[in-house]
């Protein structure tokens, strides 16, 4: 069960949005099934009446929605509040907003404006209409109207919004999800109210309430994921005919860049050759605090490139964590090149041959990590303050230069496993650990060295070695799955089962290349080594799969 919090001015637009067709998706049959004073049958809109005898009968949303957006935005109005978007600030009311000189005696809609240091601009305060989607996991069941109200009641509760004496109400228009909207203005004080942490309640309340109803479970907050794509990028990808957000496009190139190169100069420097626009962001002494990106052909409406920070792409791709990254890691020799400047067979195979070792030796040092999680007294090891987590950050990094060396080829290994792996490489909290360990480097390295012999021919002796590495890549990714599990982290382990099991041959359906079904319960390892559950066995995938082997 996901919520996600959003804010705006108009409770008419919200409105008709919610008793509306949609336009991303079909609503059907809207009607409210919670609100503030436990009647929501006294605030479902009546349809409107038929224009005559003869004329065209209402349909299923022509419903008059006035009486409720008279309710929903009568306290609002008493407290002067704007019922539609504050209009555009002038420029001379923008810089004396910038620069904190709004008189006392300013327009009231200049006050729906502040200046954000982080952004650098001037940007409207948050709305006081407060809308939150909750929506359920695809193999959850379907839930009742009478269920929707409970799970409404619960989680507004828990944001405070109803003690503080602000309207509310749940809207549903289809199976799987309902809206939450509310009036940020108290009746009884006649003041706005700002709740605190809304969003961390809303996300232990939904965990709680997936406990309590048997539905599919979520990951708690870790601050670690990348922000997701808006509304309006989606739009935008989808009007320019793009398979991705210009977000989510920025994030793989900038991720595959940073594993590539051994420092700053050169990232700036392979940002500029795949036409980004990288500009550097720093203090008065010249010390680079940060960078931005903008992908060709992403514009405003002004013609201006949007840029993105490398906060708003990903955690683990801002300034500081990427310095980290790249200090840890050892000089990398120049490959020995042919004369027409490509990197020869023997430097490739080498690279290959090298990386397989690499990882060799870290899947050696989880494994024997996972020993200790079972309580084995057998191994000589433990996990040594995050070397756990420095190999299995490091393993993504080196998963997705190899998926781009092999990008050409017909057999190569598909994107999908790198992405996916994507959660089992984060910490929770912090991203990076703060003592990675020296294996840490040492994968690092094998990205690097790989990113400099270029794409992988997939001929002779260098296909055998690539396969031999994504094979252990396979045992690796396994074991991290395991160490995973152990700690009680299980998305980040049915993450990296998910990535182990299209390593080792699997789609991600659930299917293998020769047709049978993949276990979900199974982690897959090199041929020779025998797989062993933790103490705490992996949760089957929810998703539905495949039939079973016979």
């Amino acid at each position: 069960m996901i919520a996600k919090v959003v804010r705006g001015h108009r409770p008419s637009g919200l409105l008709h949005y919610l008793f509306g067709p949609g336009s991303h998706e079909e609503h059907r049959d809207p009607r409210v099934v919670a609100s503030w004073d436990g009647a929501p049958w006294l605030h479902q809109p009546r349809p409107l009446p038929a224009a005559g005898p003869d004329g065209p009968q209402p349909g299923p949303f022509d419903l008059d929605l006035s009486a409720l957006t008279a309710t929903m935005q009568e306290v609002a109005q008493l407290a002067g509040l704007p019922v539609t978007n504050p209009k555009a600030l002038p420029p001379e009311w923008e810089q004396r907003v910038r620069d904190g000189t709004v008189p006392w005696n300013a327009p009231e809609w200049v006050r729906h404006y502040r200046y954000d240091r982080r952004k650098k601009a001037v940007v409207p305060r948050p709305g006081y209409v407060w809308h939150t989607s909750v929506r359920l996991h695809p193999s959850d069941p379907v839930l009742g109207d009478r269920q929707w109200e409970r799970v409404a009641e619960r989680l507004m509760r828990a944001t405070g919004i109803p003690r503080a004496g602000c309207r509310w109400i749940a809207v549903r228009h289809g199976e799987d999800h309902i809206h939450l909207m509310a009036t940020l203005v108290s009746e009884t004080t006649g003041r706005r109210f700002t709740p605190y942490l809304d969003y961390r309640a809303l996300r232990q309340t939904c965990r709680a309430l997936e406990r309590e109803m048997g539905l599919v479970g979520t990951a708690p907050i870790d601050r670690t994921a990348a922000p997701a794509p808006t509304r309006n990028e989606k739009a935008k990808a989808e009007r320019l005919g793009r398979p991705r957000t210009a977000r989510e496009e920025l994030r793989r190139t900038v991720a595959r860049v940073a594993a590539a190169v051994p420092d700053g100069t050169g990232f700036l420097a392979e940002l500029a050759r795949e036409r980004l626009d990288p500009r550097s962001v720093g203090d008065a002494t010249g010390r680079v605090l940060g960078y931005t990106v903008a992908l060709p052909g992403d514009l405003t409406r002004t013609g201006q490139r949007v840029r993105y920070s490398g906060t708003a792409l990903a955690p683990d791709l801002t300034w500081t964590k990427l310095t980290r990254r790249w200090a840890a890691v050892p000089p990398v020799a120049a490959p020995e090149r042919t004369e027409v400047g490509l990197a020869t067979p023997d430097a490739r195979r080498d690279a290959l041959e090298g990386a397989a070792d690499a990882v060799r030796r870290a899947r050696d040092w989880v494994r024997a990590a996972n020993r200790v999680a079972r309580g084995s007294p057998a191994s000589p090891v433990h996990d040594g303050g995050g070397v756990v987590e420095g190999v299995a950050h490091a393993a993504g990094e080196l998963l997705t230069t190899l998926v781009h060396g092999r990008r050409h080829q017909p057999d190569g290994t598909p994107p999908w496993p790198a992405e996916r792996y994507d959660r089992a490489a984060r910490t929770p909290h912090r991203v990076l650990p703060a003592r990675p360990g020296p294996l840490a480097g040492l994968l690092r390295g094998a990205s690097r060295r790989l990113a400099a012999v270029g794409v992988l021919s997939g001929r002779g002796g260098e296909k055998d070695a690539a396969a031999a590495l994504v094979d252990e890549l396979a045992g690796l990714v396994g074991e991290v799955a395991s160490w995973q599990q152990a700690h009680g982290r299980s998305h980040q382990a049915a993450a990296a089962r998910d990535a182990a099991h299209v390593l080792s041959g699997a789609a991600p359906g659930g299917s293998t290349r020769d047709g049978t079904a993949s276990r979900p319960d199974r982690v897959p390892e090199p041929p020779g080594v025998r797989w062993r559950p933790t103490a705490t066995p992996p949760r089957p995938d929810p998703r539905p799969r495949g039939p079973g082997p016979g």
